[in-house]
């Protein structure tokens, strides 16, 4: 699985439960996918049978950083940096802005992690 494929799955996450809660067999598959992530074992059969198209690519791209992006906060100064995948494993990237909730990771349930620019 491709790290945007993984950033958009975890982004997707909780929909995905929602939209199958009427199939007990398919958010068992979906329970069992979210595993294989977080223990970075092959995914791509499982979301397949899922019918979540997947890349060729069957394990999870580990030790990857998105590139941190400038996100103006609703404030009187300007924060600049990016919310990233806690585990390093996609390519998340969130912007987060005042009164808004933490981002959270929906496969490693954290927050995703703050990257200041420049680091």
């Amino acid at each position: 699985m491709m790290a945007d494929e993984l950033a958009r799955f975890c982004a997707e996450l909780p929909d995905l439960r929602v939209a199958l809660r009427g199939s007990p067999r398919q958010l068992a598959l979906l329970d069992q996918a979210e595993h294989a992530l977080r223990e970075g074992e092959p995914v791509a059969p499982l979301l397949r049978q899922l019918g979540i198209a997947v890349d060729s690519d069957e394990t999870p791209l580990a030790g990857r950083d998105a590139a941190a992006t400038t996100s103006p906060v609703r404030s009187s100064h300007v924060v600049t940096g990016a919310y990233l995948c806690p585990r390093r494993a996609c390519l998340r990237a969130e912007v987060r802005h005042t009164g808004e909730g933490l981002p959270v990771c929906h496969v490693y349930g954290e927050a995703l992690r703050f990257v200041p620019d420049g680091r």
